[in-house]
């Protein structure tokens, strides 16, 4: 390959936007769904946290699939699953139907971007443009998230719930034409699925990497979840102003995303950024939950927290890809990466929910935040040891 294949880099990340907004494009949602399906409040949980469920239990699986029969093709599954399971839910009758299609979107989304991961690193030609690329695909998720948060209002106001619905499996088709003609197709078969799944367990750095982003998107989700609860509930703040507030401190940590892949490209190394990255979760933790600061103040912790901690992604994607034992076993160490980032994000908002609900409010959650920094830290110092060997 003569250079890297911006086309195919960029198209890749337009799918990765889609599968963002299919999960950004719930909340603002759901309201109207319960309304209209009467649906109860657990009810309407289920139909948000399927997602996560779904990545936890399969993903090092699918990450397999896409090693052992090609990550295009099963990228491509994945986006046509999104299509077809976002017509199926905007033609839902019932909380039965609506969380089935669901569901297969949980699975089209994970499918995609399993095989996502891979396709970004296959178009990049060398070292510096393969840590912008993969810099870049860590902010595929809060970039479709924020944008999903932001437009669902005016989709919902002007097509309802199931239009939005349709929206988003347009979206899904028109990604499914732009990667089928433009991502390479990279090499597959030849490595058993046990081998893959025992080579890939066996790497030190992939499951230091694996448990990395299990502890960053408990807490980074955390705050996501919970901020707009925290604002209307606690602080008395209006819900469209809320939504407002929270799409914002997604959108910023896409700098964070862009600026970890621009700094790896600079030769900076991978465990020093992760460590730094943690000391800013330390930092803004305890800033965020004290109640001795000003409101002002604390949001402003929230948007350095997100920014601050993005860098944590680029290292991870970028290095799926370094610290897979093949090219071949990229799939399977992102579907690990995957799997254990899904249950940080189903585990971590539970958590703080508990502390605060039975310890007094949410300054008692701040012992799982330092907790769930600290070994950030421990997988960071791993991550350092084992790429200075």
């Amino acid at each position: 390959m003569g250079g890297t294949r911006w086309p195919a880099v960029w198209a890749v990340f337009a799918g990765g936007l889609v599968c963002g907004a299919y999960i950004g494009k719930v909340p603002a949602a759901l309201p109207l769904q319960r309304d209209e399906l009467g649906l109860t409040l657990v009810q309407s949980g289920f139909i948000a946290t399927t997602f996560n469920a779904i990545g936890m239990l399969v993903g090092m699986f699918v990450g397999i699939l896409c090693d052992r029969f090609g990550h295009k093709r099963l990228g491509l599954a994945g986006l046509g699953m999104l299509v077809a399971a976002g017509l199926l839910g905007a033609g839902a009758w019932d909380f039965q139907s609506l969380i089935a299609s669901r569901f297969f979107e949980g699975v089209g989304f994970i499918l995609f971007t399993v095989a996502g991961s891979a396709l970004m690193a296959a178009s990049a030609a060398d070292h510096r443009d393969r840590a912008k690329v993969m810099g870049l695909w860590s902010a595929y998720m809060p970039s479709g998230g924020s944008l999903a948060l932001l437009l669902s209002p005016l989709a919902l106001a002007a097509w309802g719930w199931r239009g939005l619905w349709v929206a988003t499996a347009v979206a899904a088709a028109v990604a499914f034409v732009l990667i089928a003609r433009l991502a390479p197709t990279t090499r597959y078969g030849g490595v058993g699925s046990l081998k893959l799944a025992l080579e890939s367990l066996s790497q030190p750095g992939s499951v230091a990497l694996a448990l990395l982003f299990a502890f960053y998107v408990a807490q980074w989700t955390s705050v996501m979840i919970w901020l707009p609860t925290f604002l209307v509930d606690e602080r008395g703040t209006s819900a469209g102003l809320a939504a407002l507030l929270t799409a914002l401190m997604v959108l910023i940590n896409v700098p964070g995303n862009l600026g970890g892949g621009w700094l790896l490209g600079r030769g900076v190394r991978r465990g020093p950024l992760i460590l730094a990255a943690c000391a800013v979760m330390v930092a803004t933790d305890a800033a965020m939950l004290s109640e001795a600061l000003p409101d002002a103040l604390r949001y402003a912790s929230c948007l350095i927290f997100s920014m601050g901690v993005g860098v944590i992604p680029a290292c991870i994607f970028s290095g799926v890809v370094a610290h897979a034992k093949t090219p071949q076993h990229v799939g399977t160490t992102n579907g690990m990466v995957m799997q254990t980032s899904q249950a940080g994000q189903f585990f971590g908002p539970v958590t703080l929910a508990w502390l605060a609900s039975n310890f007094g409010g949410w300054g008692a959650s701040l012992w799982a935040m330092l907790a769930f920094a600290a070994c950030a830290a421990l997988c960071g110092y791993a991550v350092l040891r084992i790429e200075a060997r």
